[in-house]
């Protein structure tokens, strides 16, 4: 008994120098609201949680090991049905000129590219998002990841390589029907496969961010329609400014055999609501089931710094998907609506 409480005390011990030697911070978002969603196969309509985005927890720190340098780590969880299902999982070292992280990462084609050209930053997902999971361009999450990112003369790059096979699934959410929030069908994207690889940078010029990148996936699951290519090559290019608060962004991206093009913004109407919109139009030389299209419109009421009320409404057509909270999309080829109003609390 003396022997167990020793080492139990030694645990402790060993727990507690540690949290004094690093800043670990616990953070996460929070929403539930009302939705409707008028799909032709599937009409799911009443309280729900994770609208904008799933909810998530997180818990991360760093310290500094002198010379300019600085370890961190990153534990990051999604809220999925009734349970949880990891993001993130990293430790790094960064210094003055960039890091590297080592686990499962945000994958760079998103974090350091597309999501730099997105006024919502992939929240209501009823944005450029929705056609990066629909195409397999990225996982968002990459598991058994080597991620490097730098500064170089005035341009950032993010780079990630999966150095290991994983048979994790690493899309948004859980790729279980169940697991969906207004869906027929969950987006599954692939598991991490050793050698998949994706590249982006950005950059200013003067009052205009302009940036590119791409990807090379080796495998892919197609949804549950069957009419989403196999992922391979995926690059996009995108630029976008802010003049007086209002931001205007502009994206054309090829995703493997489909070309999704369309423009996104936000207004400040007062001190407290910002409005929001976005149209991309999808087509395929192809496959001519993958064109499509889709409008969205929104805003949030900023009741304080932590807490807000938020509306989005979106529509698609053809093959586009509609994607709200935890990805799920339509089934088939038909048009649909989805609808949010809620409140979210970040922390």
């Amino acid at each position: 008994m003396k022997k167990t409480q020793m080492a139990l005390a030694a645990v402790a011990l060993v727990a507690s120098t540690a949290a004094m030697a690093a800043d670990v911070t616990v953070s996460g978002r929070i929403d539930y609201g009302y939705a409707t969603d008028n799909g032709a196969t599937s009409k799911q309509t009443g309280l729900q949680g994770g609208l904008l985005a799933p909810n998530f927890f997180n818990v991360g720190g760093s310290e500094d090991l002198g010379g300019g340098l600085k370890a961190s780590f990153n534990w990051s969880n999604i809220i999925v049905g009734s349970g949880i299902a990891n993001a993130q999982s990293w430790v790094g070292v960064d210094g003055e000129m960039g890091g590297i992280k080592l686990g499962k990462v945000v994958d760079s084609f998103w974090g350091s590219g597309v999501a730099n050209f997105d006024v919502t930053g992939g929240q209501n997902i009823g944005s450029a998002v929705s056609p990066v999971i629909q195409f397999g361009a990225s996982n968002i999450f990459q598991a058994g990841a080597v991620q490097a990112n730098a500064n170089v003369a005035g341009v950032s790059i993010g780079a990630t390589y999966v150095a290991n096979d994983s048979g994790e699934s690493v899309s948004l959410a859980q790729a279980t029907a169940g697991n969906c929030t207004i869906a027929t069908a969950c987006y599954s994207g692939h598991s991490s496969a050793k050698g998949d690889y994706s590249i982006a940078a950005t950059t200013d010029l003067g009052p205009v961010k302009i940036g590119a990148g791409g990807s090379r996936l080796s495998t892919s699951t197609a949804d549950a329609s069957a009419t989403i290519a196999t992922a391979k090559t995926h690059w996009f290019f995108g630029a976008g400014t802010t003049i007086g608060g209002v931001t205007a962004n502009g994206l054309y991206m090829k995703l493997n055999t489909t070309t999704v093009a369309g423009l996104n913004g936000s207004i400040p109407l007062s001190d407290a609501v910002t409005a929001h919109a976005a149209y991309y139009d999808y087509s395929d030389a192809t496959t001519a089931a993958n064109g499509g299209s889709m409008t969205v419109i929104g805003g949030k009421y900023a009741l304080s710094k932590s807490t807000s009320a938020f509306g989005n409404y979106q529509t698609v057509s053809g093959g586009a998907a509609a994607m709200v909270g935890q990805p799920g999309g339509t089934s088939g080829l038909t048009a649909r609506s989805i609808f949010i109003l809620g409140v979210a609390h970040s922390f």
